[in-house]
């Protein structure tokens, strides 16, 4: 009792430990060092340098990569990269600040949301210790689960359609759950359609129709779909909606009109669902693998969470309070995503990351309600909880031995030909291997302790944190500069070298950053017989081009019988001009 009385009293105190606990673990995986590495080929840097463009022509409505329109995506997921370019200056960390604050806003509204409504069945006191708990489970699954941390450091949209589509469900939600606040019901309300408005001027309908299928697959399943329907104010939540996400798409159409639909509508978003795009297929089952290796070791505890969901029992759910209806939504949100994007025929692994929060919820209110059990409690799911965590720890000891032995197991690469050698000279194997190890030795120990099973979550805890805070920080450096450096320098140099009314040809092989580094446009070229071709249809004023290719490549292609003059090599690279005329009376 005494123990429960602390709690309560410690209240305040216990949310200014929370938030910054959390915070201090969201800048170790999100922002320590985010601005320490170049821009990662290719979708990062196409995307950063639309961006840019933005900010260098003033035109914050038709998107341009590389000298022409770019409609993969809306406009909105640009802005907020050009806006941090506007005020920090332009630079990878301003380029992928606005991702990881998105990715750390998901991460509290995740613990907020749990820590009122995070438990199954009855719901527990206010300041219960099993609330807060829960929260803190799920708002450290979050933030150390690898697919948050590695898709929330990388200036793409995929983080900010999730993040603005989760917002977008969980502000909904904390509606819902609370009609009994009707002025705080009110504000979530409107808030749910603002923020699904921003995912859609993202990335497109995706970030309405997600929202739509999930909130709606959920009020159909509890019985309550025309109640909430009108309860919500349909309408006033049409207008806010299409306040935010309609002026860009009318203005998109006006401008540029049949290149938007075309690109945009079309191809972008038809196209994409219907008919495989930029070489993405996959069988039914995609995702079900990628889900479960991109979130591992986590969702080897998920089909045990869901079964406590207990979701084929209706009437009691359509029963009981909204508040206790966590779980269900979560579930009702995970499962119309991905069955969402199953059917589509174009395949992407960030396809999944809308499901992470959804998935996040559901182990956390697992290990909240594991947390409750009495130590003599006798759970039917005893048996599948035991099997997950051996899993568990055998993915652990996996990891340890794999990072032990990394510096072998990386094959030769001519364009990082020492990266093992100074993997293995740098030790992170070997701590790599320690955080691994420590979480599998601690899980170990909890396993084999009865009464300390349901702890077992912190030895994830504690391997994720270890990896994030000792090893994540020299690795990533280490593996831009072998990577990524050489090629990096060389485009730079590529302003420095071109003459007026010159051509720059990537030969080869494709690198979207050669045109965020060489502030110049440039020509993708797979082959010499694609370039001799695109000499012959095409009108080039100067004499001369510049082309940029792997050194191994150039030396054994045809451009290596014709005379040309070195600008710069940078090992595995070589910038060389070469007069056209060469090229085209090449016979060989």
């Amino acid at each position: 009792m005494q123990f429960q009385q602390l709690w309560h009293k410690q209240s305040q105190k216990l949310w200014i430990v929370s938030i910054i606990c959390i915070g201090i673990v969201c800048w170790l995986a999100f922002l320590m060092g985010l601005g320490n590495i170049g821009l990662i080929d290719k979708t990062e840097a196409l995307y950063v340098e639309v961006a840019r463009q933005m900010v260098l022509t003033g035109n914050w409505i038709s998107p341009h990569w590389n000298g022409d329109y770019f409609y993969s995506y809306p406009a909105g997921g640009y802005w907020f990269l050009a806006l941090s370019f506007k005020i920090f200056g332009i630079s990878e960390w301003a380029a992928r600040f606005p991702v990881a604050l998105s990715a750390i806003a998901s991460v509290f509204v995740v613990f907020y949301t749990l820590r009122y409504f995070g438990f199954i069945g009855e719901k527990p006191e206010i300041n219960s210790p099993q609330l807060w708990l829960t929260a803190w489970i799920g708002a450290g699954i979050m933030a150390l689960n690898p697919y948050w941390i590695a898709w929330g450091r990388v200036a793409v949209s995929d983080m900010l359609l999730s993040s603005f589509i989760g917002l977008s469900m969980l502000s909904f939600f904390l509606g819902y759950a609370q009609p009994e606040k009707p002025k705080q019901q009110t504000v979530y309300y409107c808030l749910s359609p603002i923020l699904a408005a921003i995912a859609v001027l993202i990335k497109g309908p995706i970030g309405i129709i997600l929202p739509v299928l999930g909130i709606g697959a959920f009020l159909i399943y509890v019985g309550k779909f025309w109640e909430i329907f009108w309860e919500m104010k349909p309408f006033r939540a049409l207008a806010l909606f299409l306040l935010v996400s309609l002026p860009w798409y009318i203005m998109a159409t006006i401008f540029d009109g049949e290149i938007f639909i075309n690109e945009f509508i079309l191809e972008s978003n038809f196209q994409r669902f219907t008919e495989v795009v930029f070489n993405h297929p996959g069988p039914w089952y995609y995702y079900i693998i990628w889900a479960t290796v991109l979130m591992l070791p986590w969702s080897i505890y998920f089909p045990i969470a869901v079964i406590q969901l207990s979701c084929w029992r209706i009437q009691t759910v359509r029963q009981s309070a909204r508040n206790s209806h966590l779980g269900i939504y979560a579930f009702a949100w995970f499962i119309t995503t991905f069955v969402f994007f199953s059917s589509a025929d174009t395949k992407l692994q960030g396809y999944t990351l809308p499901i992470t929060p959804a998935v996040v919820i559901i182990l956390a209110l697992f290990w909240g309600e594991k947390l409750r059990e009495n130590n003599n409690h006798k759970n039917k799911n005893n048996w599948l909880f035991i099997i997950s965590s051996i899993v568990n720890i055998l993915i652990l000891i996996t990891l340890a031995i794999a990072s032990g032995i990394s510096g072998k197991l990386i094959g030769e690469d001519p364009t990082a030909p020492t990266l093992a050698e100074n993997l293995v000279t740098s030790g992170i194997p070997i701590m790599a291997a320690i955080s691994w190890g420590t979480g599998a030795i601690l899980g170990i120990y909890l396993l084999s302790k009865k009464r300390l099973r349901k702890w077992l979550w912190s030895a994830n805890f504690i391997a994720f944190l270890s990896f994030v805070t000792l090893t994540f920080p020299p690795l990533i450096p280490l593996l831009d500069r072998e990577r990524q450096l050489d090629f990096r320098e060389i485009s730079k140099q590529i302003s420095q070298v071109i003459k007026p009314e010159e051509e720059v040809f990537l030969l080869g092989f494709t690198r979207y950053s050669t045109v965020y580094y060489s502030n110049q446009n440039i020509n993708f070229i797979y082959d010499t017989s694609e370039l001799k071709e695109f000499l012959k249809t095409h009108t080039i004023p100067s004499d001369t081009i510049i082309i940029l290719g792997e050194s191994n490549y150039l030396n054994n292609s045809k451009i290596n019988d014709i005379s040309y003059e070195i600008l710069s090599e940078k090992q595995a690279y070589k910038l060389i001009r070469i007069d056209k005329k060469l090229i085209m009376s090449n016979e060989h």
